[in-house]
C-alpha cells in the first residue's frame, strides 16, 4: 500500500494512475490524516459461472411427469395480469 498526499495527487495524478494499474492500494492523506482510498477494480468480466455444477441442472427428472399444453397454457394464463 502506498501513501500520498493531497497535492502528490494533485501534481502527480499519472504516477497515482501507474501504481493503481499495477495493482497498488493507495491512501490519501491531508494534513496527515488519511481521507480516502484509492483501490483498483476488481475485473469481475473474467469471473464465470459453472452451471453445469448447478443444483437445478444435476436435478434427477426421469421421475417428473412432463406438464401438457393445456397445463402449460393455464398456469400462464393464471399468471397473466396478476403484476
Amino acid at each position: 500500500m502506498k501513501t500520498a498526499t493531497v497535492r502528490d495527487l494533485r501534481n502527480n495524478y499519472t504516477s497515482l494512475l501507474g501504481w493503481i494499474g499495477a495493482g497498488e492500494e493507495i491512501v490519501i492523506t491531508q494534513r496527515g490524516k488519511v481521507i480516502a482510498r484509492l483501490i483498483p477494480e476488481q475485473d469481475h468480466s473474467t469471473q464465470r459461472v459453472d452451471w453445469s455444477q448447478s443444483p437445478a441442472v444435476k436435478r434427477d427428472r426421469s421421475g417428473s411427469r412432463v406438464m401438457t399444453a393445456e397445463e402449460s397454457s393455464e398456469i400462464v394464463r393464471e399468471a397473466s395480469g396478476k403484476w
